[in-house]
């Protein structure tokens, strides 16, 4: 089962730039679904590459979409996950994107052989260095209620199961600016290399 799980991370190109918000983020934190009025907006994050490719995926570090990979994902009616029209500044331009706000929460890591920083007052882990997700818990859950999640422990984790991954990569031409690691190839420092 642990295979079968892999961590979305931008793919390793300076061209692809990251989005930083244009506006107050902070009800995508609180773990809930949103309501909105409006796109939200998004602008690109520094240092911004001189030649911005806008690729399929963009980190805020939230996964942030194109249309085509939103509407693939649209039709997966992902559990307690929302795709967010986002409007993003690109110099003159406005660029319509789509913010995978992912509410699913899982407190799936396990402890005991995982290899984690932690706090010692609270507990709170601090970095990851290996991760092994608890299978028993993962098996108590509904497959439909898994397919994409963060980790209730670490948020920033987007978690997503096989089947979603071969059909985002199934798309023709393949999607840009993404990478799926394997759960068990990956730590919080693979987004750096």
């Amino acid at each position: 089962m642990q295979r079968d799980y892999f961590v979305i991370e931008r793919a390793a190109s300076n061209a692809h730039p990251l989005f930083g918000w244009d506006q107050s983020g902070s009800a995508f934190y609180k773990g809930t679904a949103v309501t909105l009025a409006e796109p939200i907006r998004l602008r690109l994050g520094e240092p911004v590459p001189s030649r911005p490719v806008m690729a399929d995926h963009h980190s805020l570090p939230k996964p942030v979409l194109s249309t085509r990979l939103k509407d693939m994902l649209a039709g997966l009616n992902l559990f307690r996950a929302q795709l967010v029209p986002a409007d993003v500044r690109v110099h003159d331009d406005v660029v319509r994107y789509w913010l995978l706000h992912v509410f699913n929460e899982i407190e799936c890591v396990d402890r005991e052989r995982s290899r984690l920083s932690v706090d010692d007052e609270d507990g709170v882990i601090l970095g990851i260095d290996e991760l092994v997700l608890d299978e028993a818990v993962l098996r108590a859950i509904p497959q439909p209620e898994r397919l994409v999640f963060v980790l209730a422990e670490s948020t920033s984790v987007h978690i997503f199961h096989r089947t979603v991954v071969d059909q985002v990569m199934s798309l023709t031409p393949p999607p840009e600016g993404l990478r799926f690691i394997p759960v068990t190839d990956w730590n919080d420092s693979v987004g750096f290399r």
